[in-house]
């Protein structure tokens, strides 16, 4: 088999599942803002009707006051009415996530929408990646049903091609790290002579050849490296200082997403995407490395228990196996140990006399049966005759 066909088995698939998920995470933008934006179009041209018709009331209402030479008490009571209600309508527009106060301006209508094609990408990413900032959510019955459909099937594809992408990413830094290992022994030569790792048939020992042990630091440095390197290009972009990036870079790793800090710069929207589904990759490798060392260690100590029957030990100079140690301590034990006296044995339960066994009738009441009635009596009245013949 050629050497291309060999190796377009072995990344076809990966890619395969990449261009799935990237197809998955399109369609569902598509979907989400053919749903929701209508939604928005209708209320945000609601709220802002509503706001604006209240505020040409309230200064219509006070002009014909102040015309009609109402009192400046009066005047200022229903000014005050009418604030605290254009207030109350400002809140219930703000809560829409909809209307903001660029939005209240003349010709704010048309300003940025909340649902584009670029906030829907950004909206289905993080839903399946479990992040979720809460930020920007379906509104309509028709967008959260979907929503639970869309979700039910594509979280498990993303969280599949994040693992297959972190597996990738672990098992090249193995081998670098192999190689680097390797190199440093070639040039820096120990000065002690190493233990040879092969047994008596001249194989090797497959526990210690197999999988080279990637220090914990290295693993820790390269994911802090990169929450810190998202940090600054994050606060680069969206005006942060860089503890806020870090914070930001850590929540957003760790799928946390508390949505407290959210990105908001739109033309950057791509990058931050990229940013962290490499993040996502970067921490599953991580995860995946630091579990199969200790997996590996697992492994090992439970092989080394089950072999230990099979361990020497040296006992005067003789090597005897565990197992016969033990068994020659049983019979010592049986022999010469220091035997224990039945009669101080203590049994839990009902104390129960030593001659319990000589106690006649114990078994049954001494009236229980005619039997022993008529015994009594018979000996009652043969008592009495033997005292008159006296």
């Amino acid at each position: 088999m050629p050497a291309w066909k060999k190796y377009a088995r072995l990344i076809l698939p990966h890619i395969g599942l990449i261009l799935m998920s990237f197809l998955y995470v399109l369609g569902g933008a598509v979907a989400f803002f053919h749903l929701e934006q209508p939604h928005e179009l209708a209320i945000r041209e609601m709220s802002i009707r509503k706001f604006h018709a209240h505020k040409e009331q309230m200064l219509d209402d006070l002009w014909s006051l102040v015309e009609a030479g109402a009192t400046p008490e009066y005047i200022e009571g229903m000014a005050n009415e009418y604030v605290d209600n254009v207030t109350r309508i400002l809140f219930e527009a703000f809560d829409t996530h909809y209307i903001s106060a660029k939005h209240l301006k003349p010709g704010g209508e048309l300003e940025a929408y909340s649902w584009t094609y670029t906030t829907a990408i950004f909206f289905t990413s993080t839903l399946l990646t479990t992040i979720g900032y809460g930020n920007l959510t379906p509104v309509t019955w028709k967008g959260r049903v979907f929503c639970v459909a869309y979700a039910l099937l594509g979280v498990p594809l993303i969280l599949i091609t994040v693992a297959d992408l972190g597996k990738f990413l672990s098992e090249n830094i193995a081998e670098m790290y192999a190689c680097y290992s390797k190199y440093k022994k070639r040039w820096f030569k120990p000065k002690y002579t190493s233990i040879s790792t092969k047994d008596d048939s001249g194989k090797l020992n497959d526990d210690l050849d197999q999988y080279m042990a990637i220090p914990i630091l290295l693993i820790v440095f390269i994911l802090l490296g990169y929450i810190a390197l998202g940090a600054v290009l994050l606060g680069s972009w969206e005006n942060w200082d860089f503890f806020s990036g870090f914070y930001f870079s850590f929540i957003t790793m760790t799928t946390v997403g508390f949505g407290d800090l959210v990105p908001l710069r739109r033309e950057f929207y791509y990058l931050d995407l990229c940013y962290i589904i490499i993040g996502l990759a970067i921490t599953t490798m991580c995860i995946d490395v630091v579990g199969i060392q200790y997996i590996q260690k697992i492994h090992y100590f439970g092989r080394a228990i089950k072999d230990a029957r099979f361990a020497l030990v040296n006992v005067g100079g003789k090597m005897v196996h565990v197992p016969d140690i033990m068994r020659y301590a049983s019979v010592l034990q049986q022999k010469y140990g220091h035997k224990k006296n039945r009669e101080s044995i203590v049994v839990k339960g009902a104390y129960a006399p030593k001659d319990l066994n000589k106690i006649r009738f114990i078994d049954y009441g001494a009236l229980a049966s005619l039997d022993s009635l008529n015994s009594i009596v018979s000996a009652i009245f043969s008592t009495r005759s033997k005292e008159a013949d006296v």
